[in-house]
């Protein structure tokens, strides 16, 4: 089994060029999934193919793939 690829917060910010807040704000409304590692927010992960879900539900335009 191949280990999947997990984000920090900070560094899904960082990917998306937004605030950790703004990922937070997403993580809260149910927009983008997280895995739960402790009882801390600085604890929890986002799965890249949950991140790559939810920057393809936003790409609009242009040729599909």
């Amino acid at each position: 089994m191949e280990a999947v690829r997990l984000y920090s917060v900070a560094a899904v910010a960082d990917l998306l060029g937004v605030s950790r807040q703004w990922v937070y704000d997403r993580i809260n409304g149910g927009q983008i999934r997280v895995v739960e590692l402790g009882d801390e927010r600085s604890k929890q992960r986002v799965r890249a193919d949950d991140l790559q879900a939810f920057i393809d539900g936003r790409t609009f335009g242009g040729e599909t793939r």
